[in-house]
This record gives structure tokens, sequence and C-alpha cells, in this order.
């Protein structure tokens, strides 16, 4: 039986909560229109009908999103079918996606930038500010937890930030609003108002270390050493990112006197300032100006960075190799140049030109060879439909105006900038990412996605096989 979903009296307490958390941290989100993700479980739909019963006080503009991850058939359909008509008894318009795994052993980490990428394109329909998700308390101490287990600082022990941009130009951000309610409030407040939610099964996989966190580990803490970890751990990430903002703060005085200056090509700081300072202080100065040149971080691990501090203050220290081409050297201050950096906006920029794809064949371009071969017995990164392929291919690098449609969203395309920020590609390095193109446009975004127009599926008769590898030459 489903209440009428305008009938929120007596309204459950933490959805007042939800509401001062709104108007008290993101004011400028307020009189805005949000894009309200839904899977249909029970955090989601507790986040929906709790943002639809503030939306007349705060005027918010809400639509629903659903993404269909494409591995649970029929409950998938039911779950969209849910979805949908709970948005249309709320009166919301809705945006149902539907996206299909493309690599064994990534799916999870696929999922989530598929997802992201698809509810940034529903929000920039919808001219949204917001994209609001439904994290709980719960997600927060699981989150904390886990990476306690693995080991982390106190950025990682900050645990699930409540807001984060997601795109810019115009602003987009990701926003959390159930961060301080924990599930059993929601499911209680559900029952109380008579909305049914949908679950997944898969939430109770403990093949996954996640799963078996929130299924076996929290509850044996809860049984056997404090009833309350869960709230404990919440409460722990909540003092460590108000540490971490006052680090932050701290830093962003330092950072002024010691950074000198920082672009694609080189990072300059002054080397007595970051020499007097301790060297957690040093290590997070020289992350930020690493950031502020925009260049990649993966990799950078906090033992790399407690490295880069050490020999940040040694000037008799010859030049070292740090990783993603930097160099460190000394000359009075400290000096870090990247090699092959690219700033897409210098007047000498090089462009490199297109260079044809033969089928089969090879290309090579800026320091990649990138091949396409049509025998199955062949090594290769992706694969496409061969069928669905307008020749001739070549390889460039994007350009003004670029657009993609990603693997997962069918019929839809994003600017390909828009697409390559969600995939955390820094500013300077846009302009090196390879792209294989057809006649239609971008195939492959290499290293990242295949266009959705060209997927695989059980009616191919044709591959084509697509790989990427280093060009020694």
């Amino acid at each position: 039986m489903h209440a009428d979903p305008g009938e929120i009296d007596p309204m459950p307490p933490w959805i007042g909560r939800v509401r001062r958390r709104i108007v008290r941290r993101w004011p400028d989100l307020v009189g805005q229109a949000w894009v309200v993700a839904v899977s249909g479980g029970g955090d989601s739909v507790g986040l929906l009908r709790a943002l639809h019963a503030v939306a007349p006080e705060l005027g918010l503009r809400l639509s629903v999103a659903h993404l269909d991850h494409g591995v649970r058939g029929g409950e998938a359909e039911a779950d969209a079918a849910f979805v949908a008509d709970l948005a249309g008894r709320l009166g919301l318009p809705a945006d149902l996606g539907r996206w299909e795994p493309s690599r064994p052993g990534h799916f999870e980490a696929d999922a989530r930038r598929a997802r992201l990428s698809w509810l940034l394109e529903v929000a920039r329909g919808r001219g949204a500010r917001a994209v609001a998700l439904g994290h709980t308390a719960d997600d927060q101490a699981e989150t904390v937890l886990h990476r306690i287990l693995r080991g982390t600082g106190l950025r990682g022990l900050a645990g699930i930030p409540s807001r984060r941009p997601l795109a810019e130009d115009p602003p987009v951000a990701l926003v959390r609003p159930l961060l301080a309610v924990t599930r059993h409030e929601i499911r209680a407040g559900l029952a109380a108002l008579g909305q049914p939610h949908r679950e997944d099964a898969t939430n109770a996989d403990t093949t996954r270390t996640r799963s078996r966190i929130r299924h076996a580990l929290l509850p044996l803490l809860a049984d056997q050493y404090n009833p309350r970890v869960a709230e404990a751990l919440a409460r722990l990430g909540r003092l460590a990112a108000g540490s971490q903002r006052a680090l932050e703060s701290r830093l962003d005085s330092l950072e002024r006197e010691v950074l000198l200056a920082a672009d694609p090509a080189r990072v300059e700081l002054d080397r007595d300032r970051l020499a007097a300072l301790p060297p957690p202080l040093r290590a997070e100065l020289l992350r930020r100006a690493w950031r502020r040149a925009g260049w990649p971080e993966a990799g950078m691990t906090a033992r790399r960075w407690r490295r880069l501090a050490r020999l940040a203050i040694r000037p008799e220290s010859p030049q070292h190799d740090i990783g993603h081409g930097v160099r460190l050297r000394h000359s009075g201050n400290v000096l870090l140049e990247r090699l092959q950096a690219c700033n897409p906006d210098a007047e000498d920029a090089v462009v490199t030109p297109p260079v044809p794809l033969p089928i089969p064949g090879a290309a090579a371009w800026r320091g990649w060879a990138i091949v396409a071969s049509t025998d199955p017995g062949e090594p290769r990164d992706e694969s496409v439909d061969l069928d669905r392929v307008v020749p001739p291919l070549q390889v460039r690098g994007p350009l003004p105006g670029d657009r993609f449609e990603p693997l997962g969203m069918a019929g839809r395309t994003m600017p390909l900038a828009d697409f390559l920020r969600g995939r955390k590609v820094p500013r300077a390095d846009r302009p090196l990412v390879p792209l294989v193109c057809d006649g239609a446009g971008i195939l492959w975004v290499v290293g990242h996605r295949i266009a959705d127009r060209a997927k695989v599926t059980d009616r191919t008769a044709r591959e084509l096989g697509l790989r990427a590898v280093p060009d020694p030459a």
C-alpha cells in the first residue's frame, strides 16, 4: 500500500535535520534546481521524500534520476519502474538511463564513473546546480572503518565529504544531505509514512570487503565492544573533517608565503620557508603545489609525498625523478619541472596533426602506438563492433567543441571536456589524451571509454580490437 506522498505529518524529525543542513551549509543551493539520484533503495527513497517535503519552503526544483547498471536483469527493470512510478506520484520529472559494463574485474570503479558522468549530463540538461546522493551516517562509519583498516591519514579519516564540486562553468555540486542521519532512522521514517522501497540483494554479497564490514565486522564490534560504534566512527569522521578544514586554512596562509610559481611546466617554492615547516605541513604544501600545476596524482602515495618533502630541503642532493615526468632540482629555491608538460592555453602549444589508423594496422601519436586489429587472438584494451565503425579511422587530440557519447549513455552526448573532467584528468593533461575517431566522431577516448554507438552486443558479427601501448620510438 502506498501512502499519499503529500501526507508528511507527522514529519520524521530527521527531515528537519536535512532542512537545517541545506539552509546552514549550502545557502547558495536554496532556490535552485536539484537532481536527486534514486536507486529505489531505502536510503535514496528516504532522500527523495525528505527533499520533496522541504522543497516548497526552500524553493527547490527537483527532478529524479535513475541509472540501471546492467547487471540485475528483471530486478533492475522493476527498480526503474518503481522509481518512475514514485517520481510520477510526487509530480516530479524523471530521467531513466542504462549503462552496460564492458571490462571484467573493473565493475565498481567503472560503474561509479559512469554514474557520475551520467548524473552530470542529466544535471546539465535540467539546468541543475546540485546532484543529491543518499549516503547516510552508516555509510560514513563504514567508509572511515574501511580506511582505517587499509591505513590512512587525516584526509582519509574525514570520510565521505558532504559536498564537493562535480563540474564547473556552470557549477554543479555533488551533495549528501543524509550524512547525519542513520539508516535505522530513515527506515523508521519511511515506515511511518507508509512509503515502500526496493531491496538490492547484491548489497548482502559478503564477497566484497565493504559488504563484510557492513554485515559482519560492524555488528561484531557493536556486539562485543561498543554498541554505538557506528556513531563513534561517524563522529571521528566529523572531527577529522573539522581538523582537515583547520589545516587547509593554515595551508592557505602558508601557500601564499611559500609557493612562488605553479603552472603546467614548473613549480617553484621558497626553499628556506619550506624547510622551516614540520614535515607533514611541508608534504601537504608540496601536494597543493602539485595540484596547482594540474599534474596527475595517480601513484603519488603518502610515502612518496613524504620522500618528496625530505628531498625538497636538501640542496646538496642531485636532481631526482619524482614520477609523471616531474624532476626535482635545486637552484636557490625548490624547482619541480614537468618535462612533457603541455599548456593548452599557451600561444606556442604544439598541436599534433591527426594520424591515419589503418584497419588492421597501427598509428604513432605523441609517444603512443595505437593498434587496430581484427585478429581475435591479438591483445586488446577495448573491442568495438566493426560493422558500426565508419571508416577511415584516425588518431588525434581533443579539439574545442568535441562531444562524446560514452558507453552507457546511448543516444546522449556530452562535452568531451566534461567527460575528461569527470574522469579526473588534470586540465594540463587533457590535450595529451589520444582519441581514436571515425567518420561519425570519437570512437575511443584512449585509456577511458569507447563510444556507446559502437559497443559489442550479442548481435555483433565482427569485432575490432583497439590497444594503446607506449611507443619506444
